[in-house]
């Protein structure tokens, strides 16, 4: 290989890597590269809100990367102790197959304990995995709290 061209592939390499450095450090407000919120319908940002205005303790909110379910933008955290899960979808197809796989995916963990349930098109997952609300009234306030958005 002839000096110019190392010299053209090193270019390339370091253009290369600068551009990724910079796509890492342009994070939107959820901070995940390249995520952005869908229009017309309640963000999860909102939906949080909604929950601590209800007296819910809500903790650990964070972008879910890869976003799962084709959803376009999802958000991961704890209500309560519990696991919960918003994304956001593009349209009624979205949402409808996005909480049918959430549904396969909690059937093929063995939950026991899964509600998941919309808001326009925002779909909210809600699994007690550890067993923190044995008699449902916790998920019963979160869900009627969504509901209020």
């Amino acid at each position: 290989m002839r000096s110019t061209q190392r010299a053209q592939v090193v270019a390339v390499i370091a253009l290369a890597a600068l551009a990724g450095s910079t796509l890492a450090c342009s994070k939107s407000k959820g901070g995940a590269p390249g995520a952005a919120h869908v229009s017309g319908t309640p963000h999860t940002d909102k939906v949080v809100d909604t929950l601590t205005d209800a007296g819910l303790h809500a903790e650990g909110f964070a972008p879910v990367q890869p976003i799962p379910f084709g959803a376009g933008y999802c958000e991961q955290g704890r209500v309560e102790g519990i696991d919960t899960l918003v994304c956001e979808f593009a349209d009624d197809a979205g949402l409808d197959q996005g909480k049918k796989l959430m549904q396969d995916q909690w059937e093929r963990e063995g939950v026991q304990t899964g509600v998941a349930s919309t808001a326009k098109h925002t779909l909210i997952g809600i699994v007690d995995r550890g067993h923190h609300d044995p008699n449902g009234k916790t998920i019963s306030r979160i869900v009627a709290a969504f509901k209020k958005i």
